[in-house]
């Protein structure tokens, strides 16, 4: 083996220990900040996704809650709401209710009541009710609503209607 060959061979080894240039250092750097960079803003829509459906899902229990209260009331109170301005503001039944929390701050509840048919014997009457909760997350205003027909022989089923802004 000539002094030479030796030479270059050594030269080689001992480059190939030196490790990486700066160059590349620097491209690692940047490719793993586009990566962490990604992965937060990910995570940040998936806590946003998250608290939406935790905000949708405390509305329907909320607006169910006052139909099942409303259901166990004596048929001349709803019709005490049908003659009323509506809508008729429930909100203060947050606080009562025990819904009171740091989510909730934010709701405000309502209710629509319709006399359909009249109190009038031997006619049973009729009252149209919708509940509503109405809240606002980033800007976007939603709400979740329950439609149901109170009559003086008890109560309808209910159905949601609608939820999006």
């Amino acid at each position: 083996m000539s002094t030479s060959t030796a030479t270059t061979s050594s030269a080689r080894r001992v480059r190939a220990r030196r490790g990486m240039t700066i160059a590349e250092v620097m491209i690692t750097a940047v490719v793993l900040g586009i990566v962490i960079m990604s992965s937060l803003g990910a995570l940040s829509q998936a806590y946003a996704f998250t608290n939406h459906a935790r905000m949708v899902t405390l509305a329907s229990q909320i607006v169910q809650s006052v139909m099942e209260d409303l259901r166990l009331r004596n048929f001349s109170e709803i019709q005490t709401h049908a003659g009323q301005t509506q809508p008729v503001d429930f909100t203060s039944t947050l606080a009562s209710e025990r819904f009171a929390s740091n989510f909730t701050t934010g709701f405000s509840l309502s209710g629509n009541f319709t006399t359909v048919v009249a109190s009038n014997p031997p006619q049973y009457g009729k009252v149209n009710v919708t509940m509503t909760v109405t809240w606002t997350e980033r800007g976007s205003t939603f709400r979740r609503s329950l439609f149901t027909t109170f009559s003086e022989k008890g109560l309808s089923d209910y159905y949601y209607v609608g939820w999006a802004p």
